[in-house]
């Protein structure tokens, strides 16, 4: 679903490089919005779905003896945080002059902004139900 998510932003509003991002909080709020929630759910932070899935995995592999396992994932999780920030970043920082030629138009496709939002949506309110799947498995 945040894959699904951050290609309609993609989508939403296309440009050749991740500069072309820059200011996309202040032009489209709610797209930029939606990106966030999906970006920071690809890192698997919480509240979200990838990281009650994330803690039980974890959490099975260490009970499983393979703590490398553990260590190789959240080495993982903290090398894509790398990747994700780089295309935040200029998304949420102040645009510093107008956008560069041949890049996106200022109202993007109207479907991918539904399916941006919707997903942002599911996934922040989607995830309550699974704190209980995230309670049992550290009561463990």
């Amino acid at each position: 679903m945040t894959n699904l998510g951050a290609f309609a932003v993609l989508a939403a509003e296309p440009h050749d490089c991740l500069d072309g991002y820059r200011g996309l909080a202040r032009r489209r709020p709610w797209l930029a919005a939606a990106l966030t929630i999906c970006l920071l759910g690809l890192v698997g932070t919480p509240p979200t779905a990838v990281f009650a899935g994330k803690l039980t995995v974890f959490t099975a592999a260490w009970d499983g003896g393979l703590a490398w396992l553990v260590v190789v994932a959240a080495v993982n999780t903290v090398a894509s945080l790398f990747y994700y920030l780089r295309w935040l970043v200029p998304a949420l920082s102040l645009p510093s002059g107008p956008p560069p030629l041949g890049t996106g138009s200022p109202r993007g496709p109207r479907v991918a902004v539904a399916v941006a939002a919707a997903v942002a949506l599911i996934g922040a309110a989607g995830t309550f139900p699974l704190y209980g799947l995230v309670e049992r498995t550290l009561q463990r």
